[in-house]
């Protein structure tokens, strides 16, 4: 399929003071037949949602934004586009709060960034279908402005909590612009060789010790790398090689 071009500043933004989902209300637009690509944005979100269906905490100050894209590549490939979403996503932050730590800004397999070991943000990539049956995504960017939840069973940060306030209208004028250059250099899929290797060197965890839960499997091994579809590439402690599709990721303490 011929790939699209995309240049930010052009792709409409629909605003909702209050919405259940940005990302259920875009997979209902394709449905209808509606007019896209287009950017859902919320000021909350009453039934926002991460991976498997889980809540997400929508608080006022955050930024709740979800890209509707039309047929953007053959099926196989809109899997990529976490790892596509995901180098936006720290490119747009890098641009809108320069006052971070760089060093800190990882992107978690596969699908969050995270900041000085806290997750700041997670992805949602879902896949549809427009109302002539052609393949369509939604990617949904949730990401901690001024506020992050407390009593999750792993570190949640924000920029606030960082020292760098970053208004989330600030935020998704970057990440429109980012989105666009990564679309184009990922063009359908031709080109997530070259997103591969850039997620890799901001990837947490290359050459340590994880845990992924998959299902109600959890395999332990070292984390070596993703191929060419973004599959997890992980090396077990009995020496074989897994290849983790999907999973939770938990990291193992290093031992001095």
């Amino acid at each position: 399929m011929a790939a699209q071009r995309f240049q930010s500043s052009t792709i409409p933004i629909v605003r909702f003071a209050e919405i259940g989902s940005t990302n259920a209300e875009g997979l209902e637009r394709l449905s209808r037949g509606e007019a896209m690509p287009a950017w859902l944005v919320a000021d909350i979100q009453t039934s926002g949602r991460g991976r498997r269906g889980r809540p997400w905490t929508s608080e006022l100050g955050n930024l709740f934004a979800t890209l509707v894209l039309p047929n953007p590549a053959p099926v196989a490939n809109l899997a990529q586009l976490c790892f596509v979403a995901g180098l936006a996503l720290r490119d747009a932050v890098v641009a809108a709060a320069p006052l971070l730590s760089l060093d800190t800004l990882k992107l978690k397999w596969p699908n969050d960034l995270m900041l000085d070991g806290g997750k700041l943000a997670g992805i949602l990539v879902e896949g549809g279908s427009d109302r002539y049956g052609r393949p369509a995504a939604v990617i949904g960017f949730g990401v901690n402005c001024l506020h992050h939840p407390e009593g999750l069973p792993y570190k949640a940060t924000s920029l606030e909590e960082a020292g760098a306030p970053t208004a989330p209208d600030r935020l998704l004028e970057a990440l429109d612009l980012a989105m666009a250059v990564r679309l184009n250099q990922w063009n359908a899929g031709n080109g997530f060789p070259s997103i591969r290797t850039e997620w890799m060197r901001y990837a947490l965890a290359i050459g340590d010790q994880v845990s992924v839960k998959i299902g109600e499997r959890e395999v332990t091994g070292r984390f070596e790398s993703i191929d060419n579809r973004g599959a997890m590439m992980l090396r077990r402690r009995d020496g074989i090689a897994e290849i983790v599709t999907a999973g939770d990721v938990s990291l193992q303490p290093k031992v001095d």
